[in-house]
């Protein structure tokens, strides 16, 4: 019997990334597409409330999908209600046009649907290309099955795992120097405003990406992907911190 398997992605439904992640999935699982409608990156994990949702039916390489004017963690609440009579194993969100490495996963639509699919009990992967130059998301859809293969017994084990992969953008497979179990890399820019404009009521200002030095551990997602190594990070929802939280429950029974 074959997967169900939710495609998303934070880059709406007419992507690239989406279109071969939908191409390399669809040969192996039945494919419930259910996508945002536009250009929705930096979303996060954010959901869309008071307000209703339009839907809209789309094809993707002739997988009939669902369009939605939400975010990515929208349509995944979406489609595991719409889908429930043939209920969804997995989520795959993806390809992002562009690395979602270290603590960029906080900001990063693509991860926050997969998160929101974790919270659901459904195991998921996200899944973006580091873009250089080469633009090649055949590549990185190959990749991401053989990756979503290779682990599905894990995933489907470890209802609420994320696996967070990334992976190089190279002219050909043989390009990669293979797969590594890595950690998310510190944050490597600082976040700065530069001021616009200014009128009578508002001032206005952009944010602008300023370069950290920074020397990252070669066990992390960022110096994996930079040494052509496709990076996989497992994450979780749960952000507790047992370590420190140990440590807590320690001075507060000393101070009893």
């Amino acid at each position: 019997m074959k997967r169900n398997i939710l495609i998303t992605n934070d880059d709406g439904y007419q992507s690239d990334g989406i279109l071969a992640l939908v191409r390399a999935f669809k040969t192996i699982a039945n494919i419930y597409l259910v996508a945002p409608l536009g250009e929705r990156s930096c979303s996060s994990h954010s959901i869309t409330s008071r307000q209703t949702l339009k839907v809209k039916e789309v094809q993707v390489d002739g997988i009939a999908g669902l369009a939605v004017d939400g975010t990515p963690a929208d349509t995944v609440i979406l489609g595991l209600n719409l889908f429930s009579q043939a209920p969804v194993h997995f989520v795959v969100s993806g390809i992002n046009r562009g690395p979602n490495l270290g603590f960029d996963v906080f900001y990063s639509g693509t991860v926050g649907a997969a998160m929101e699919a974790a919270m659901s009990g459904i195991p998921a992967m996200a899944v973006s290309l580091s873009i250089q130059e080469k633009f090649n998301y055949e590549v990185a859809a190959e990749t991401a099955l053989q990756i979503f293969l290779h682990f599905e017994e894990t995933l489907s084990r470890q209802k609420n795992l994320v696996l967070n992969v990334n992976i190089p953008d190279v002219a050909h497979s043989g390009k990669l120097n293979g797969w590594k179990i890595t950690e998310l890399a510190d944050r490597f820019y600082f976040t700065k405003i530069q001021k616009t404009t200014q009128n009578e009521e508002f001032q206005e200002y952009v944010f602008i990406e300023e370069k950290r030095q920074i020397e990252f551990q070669s066990s992390s997602d960022y110096w994996s992907v930079v040494n052509s190594e496709v990076s996989i990070t497992p994450l979780r929802p749960n952000l507790t911190d047992w370590l420190i939280k140990n440590e807590l429950k320690e001075a507060l029974a000393e101070k009893k």
